[in-house]
Formats: structure tokens, C-alpha cells, sequence
């Protein structure tokens, strides 16, 4: 009976202990975490061109006519990791300006209880989207063509106008 006891709170130790490292972790990374100097790049609406068309059906329908199965298993397997770089670098980015919104709301004189819910709904509305193109992407590898991804940018746009609408409103000179 003492050794369940003793060993039941080890292990409850070692659970606390884990999840000391873990919020330890997950404080200080938006701490470390500065802002971006290239913030015209991330503002830019050209910026994710490329990702509405990596899975396009023409370029799969071209590979996929040399007849070579390997290839075109390869093929996908790339496209598929390309992807994945893109969409970490577009949470990234929409995590970014979610941080700077936040900011200008915190640091704001005027009560902006729309735009708290404004960006609320976007963050849920970006999760389900990165849900919905990570099941496509599982998809796509197994041969479905039908990957229309152009919803994985929308929400990053609308937060990226906030944002500029924002700063121009905080800014009036630099507008």
C-alpha cells in the first residue's frame, strides 16, 4: 500500500512538473517572440499567391499523363510539404497580426468591444479553415484533385485590413 502511495505521488509530481515546463514554455515564447521588422511583406496581399495554386489539378493532370506512378506519388509527397511550410508560415503570420490587434486594443483609449469580437470569430473561423485544408491536404496525398484551399487566405486578409485600418486610424500621419 505505501509503495502505490509513494509511487502514485511521483507521478503526480512529474505531471506538475510537466506542466510547469509547459506554461514556462508557453509564457516565455511570446515573450522572446519579437515583432516582425518586414511587416510590409506580411501585409501584403501577394504575399500567399502561390499557395491557391500548388495543388491545382493541371499540374497534377501533367505529371499524372507521363504514366509514372512513383513520380507521381513524389510529386504529391512535395506539393504536400510545400504546402505544410506555407500554412505554418501563414498561422504565423495571422498569429502576428492577432498579436498586434490585441495590442492596439489593449493599449487603445476607446472601448472597441466589436473589434474583440471581430477578432475572436476570425481566430475561430482561421482554426476550422487550417482544419478543413489539413483534411484536404490527407486527401490530395491519397489522389483526390479537388483541393480548393483560396479560404486559408481569406481570413488573413480580413485581419491584415484591420490591422492597416487600425494603424491608420492610430496614425493619421502615416496614412
Amino acid at each position: 500500500m505505501d509503495l502505490l502511495i509513494l509511487s502514485v505521488a511521483a507521478g503526480l509530481l512529474l505531471l506538475a512538473a510537466g506542466f510547469g515546463l509547459l506554461f514556462a514554455r508557453l509564457i516565455s515564447r511570446d515573450r522572446i517572440t519579437a515583432p516582425p521588422d518586414d511587416w510590409e511583406s506580411i501585409l501584403s496581399p501577394t504575399r500567399y499567391r502561390t499557395i491557391e495554386r500548388l495543388l491545382d489539378e493541371a499540374d497534377q493532370k501533367l505529371v499524372a499523363s507521363l504514366g509514372d506512378r512513383e513520380l507521381e506519388k513524389q510529386f504529391r509527397k512535395v506539393r504536400i510539404k510545400i504546402f505544410r511550410g506555407y500554412m505554418q508560415q501563414l498561422s504565423e503570420d495571422f498569429n502576428r497580426i492577432t498579436k498586434a490587434i490585441r495590442e492596439m486594443l489593449v493599449t487603445s483609449h476607446v472601448d472597441r468591444p466589436e473589434l474583440a469580437g471581430f477578432l475572436m470569430k476570425q481566430q475561430l473561423i482561421f482554426s476550422f479553415v487550417m482544419m478543413s485544408a489539413e483534411c484536404k491536404l490527407i486527401l490530395y496525398e491519397y489522389g483526390w484533385t479537388g483541393a480548393d484551399v483560396t479560404g486559408l487566405t481569406k481570413s488573413l486578409n480580413s485581419m491584415r485590413a484591420q490591422l492597416q485600418s487600425l494603424a491608420a486610424i492610430a496614425e493619421p500621419s502615416a496614412a
